[in-house]
C-alpha cells in the first residue's frame, strides 16, 4: 500500500475527487502528508469489501500478529472492542466481563442493552493496583451465569500486567464461550521470542477467539490505528464484519492504513535489533541502585492473577511523593513527559523507537530526584507515600470490589 500511494503521488493523475486539499501543498508541516491522503478511488480497494491491496495487508497483519484474520480498525481500538462484544452477544444477552475494562466495553454493553457479570481482577495493595484475572474467577463466573455469550477481559492493563489467557481461554472453551481479549497495551507482544520470555508476555492473536490490539499504543504508528484478530470456530465471523462496518467509519484514512504497512516493514528488516535494543535500556534503567525511587517490576509476578509483566511499561514511585507529584517534577523540571499518574505511582510508556539518549535522559532525571527526597516527609500526609499504601493494602478488596446497584442502561438514561 506504501508503494501504491507513492507511486499515486508522483504520478500525473489528477484527483476529481475527495478529499478538499486535493493532493496540493498548503504551505505546513502536513504537505508531504497530503500527497498520500486519498479516497476509495480505483485501484486502491474498499476497507468495507477489501479485495486487493488492503486484503493483502490485513492478510499480512493476521501472519504477523498470530492470529486466523485480522482486521485494520482505524477508529482505534474502541471501535474493536464495540465490534467484538456486539458481534459475541446477542442484543439483551448476558457477558461476563472484567470489572476493569475499558469504557468503550461498557459502551458496547449499553447499546446492546447487555446485562453484565462482573468479574474482579486481583489487587495489588502495595500499589493500590489492579492485578490479573485469575482462572478460578473466571470458572466460578461461568458456572454461575449459564446463559452468558462470552467473556470480556483486559490483557496486559496499563501498567502492563498479564493475565494467564491460556488457562483462561481453555476455562472458556470447555463451556462453549468465546474470550475476547483486550489487548490494546499489547501490540508488541509476540514480536520478539526474547521479549515474551524474558517478561512472560504472550500474543492474544492465537490464543482468544477475538482480541483487539492498538497498534497505535506500542508500535511506530499513527495514533488511531489497531486491528481486530479473530482465530478459532467459536466466533461467527460473518456478524463479526456486520458490526465491523457500523463502527468504522466510511471514509477510512489511506494514510493511517499506509502507516501500518510501513511498520510492517519496519518490523520485518529491523525488528530484531529495535527489541534488543529496547530489552538493553529497559535493564539498564530498572538495575540502577536507587534509594527512594522504586519501579513496580517481575517480584509482583506469581502474585495476585500477574502471570507476566510487560517491563516495557514502567509504573515508577518515589518515597514521600505521590505519583502525581513525581510526573509533574519529571514534566516540569526535566521535560520528560509521563503517561499518566496515580496517588502510588506514574506510568512512563516505552517502546522500541525510543533512542539511547532518551532513556538516558530519565535515568540521569530519576537519579537526582532520589537524592533530593527528604526522607523526613514520608508518611507525614496520611494520603501520600507509604501512608496511603498501607490503607489500599488493608481496605483494598473492599474498596474495590463493589456490588450492581442498577443496570447499566438504567444508570446512564437515569436522570
Amino acid at each position: 500500500m506504501y508503494e501504491e500511494l507513492k507511486g499515486l503521488a508522483n504520478s500525473d493523475i489528477y484527483p476529481f475527487h475527495m478529499p478538499g486539499h486535493k493532493r496540493q501543498p498548503s504551505k505546513s508541516i502536513f504537505d508531504a502528508a497530503f500527497s498520500f491522503d486519498i479516497t476509495e478511488i480505483d485501484g486502491f480497494d474498499n476497507m468495507h469489501h477489501p479485495e486487493a491491496i488492503i486484503k493483502e495487508l490485513q492478510e499480512r497483519m493476521a501472519e504477523v500478529f498470530h492470529a486466523d484474520e485480522a482486521a485494520i480498525l482505524v477508529n482505534g481500538s474502541s471501535s474493536g472492542i464495540l465490534t467484538a462484544i456486539s458481534a459475541a452477544v446477542k442484543k439483551n444477552g448476558k457477558i461476563i466481563m472484567a470489572r476493569n475494562s475499558h469504557k468503550s466495553a461498557y459502551n458496547a454493553a449499553y447499546l446492546r442493552n447487555l446485562e453484565i457479570s462482573f468479574i474482579y481482577p486481583e489487587f495489588i495493595g502495595e500499589y493500590a493496583m489492579n492485578g490479573g484475572i485469575e482462572q478460578w474467577e473466571v470458572r466460578r463466573a461461568i458456572e454461575e451465569n449459564p446463559d452468558a455469550e462470552a467473556v470480556f477481559i483486559t490483557s496486559p492493563t496499563y501498567e502492563g500486567v498479564v493475565s494467564d489467557i491460556e488457562g483462561i481461554a481453555e476455562i472458556c472453551h470447555e463451556h462453549g464461550l468465546p474470550l475476547i481479549v483486550d489487548a490494546a497495551h499489547g501490540a508488541h507482544f509476540g514480536l520478539n521470542a526474547a521479549f515474551d520470555e524474558a517478561y512472560g508476555t504472550k500474543a492474544s492473536g492465537s490464543i482468544a477467539d477475538i482480541s483487539i490490539i492498538s497498534l497505535h499504543k506500542t508500535l511506530p504508528v499513527f495514533t488511531q490505528t489497531a486491528a481486530l484478530l479473530s482465530s478459532g470456530n467459536l466466533t461467527d465471523r460473518r456478524r463479526l464484519k456486520e458490526f465491523y462496518s457500523i463502527y468504522q467509519t466510511s471514509s477510512p484514512s489511506y494514510l493511517f492504513m499506509a502507516g501500518i504497512d510501513n511498520c510492517l516493514r519496519l518490523l520485518e528488516t529491523e525488528g530484531e535489533e529495535s527489541f534488543k535494543g529496547l530489552m538493553e535500556n529497559i535493564a539498564l534503567l530498572r538495575s540502577e541502585d536507587y534509594t527512594n525511587i522504586k519501579f513496580i517490576g517481575r517480584e509482583i509476578r506469581g502474585n495476585n492473577g500477574v502471570y507476566g509483566l510487560d517491563e516495557s511499561k514502567l509504573p515508577v514511585s518515589a518515597k514521600g511523593m505521590t505519583g502525581r507529584e513525581l510526573y509533574d517534577i519529571l514534566r516540569d523540571r526535566y521535560r520528560l513527559q509521563g503517561e499518566m499518574a496515580t496517588m502510588n505511582y506514574c506510568l512512563l510508556m516505552t517502546s522500541f523507537m525510543d533512542t539511547k539518549e532518551g532513556f538516558e535522559r530519565l535515568r540521569s532525571a530519576l537519579r537526582e530526584i532520589d537524592t533530593e527526597i527528604d526522607l523526613s516527609i514520608a508518611g507525614k500526609n496520611p494520603e501520600t507515600g507509604d501512608a496511603f499504601r498501607t490503607l489500599a493494602s488493608d481496605r483494598g478488596k473492599e474498596i474495590f470490589r463493589n456490588k450492581a446497584a442498577l443496570r447499566l442502561e438504567e444508570a446512564i438514561d437515569a436522570e
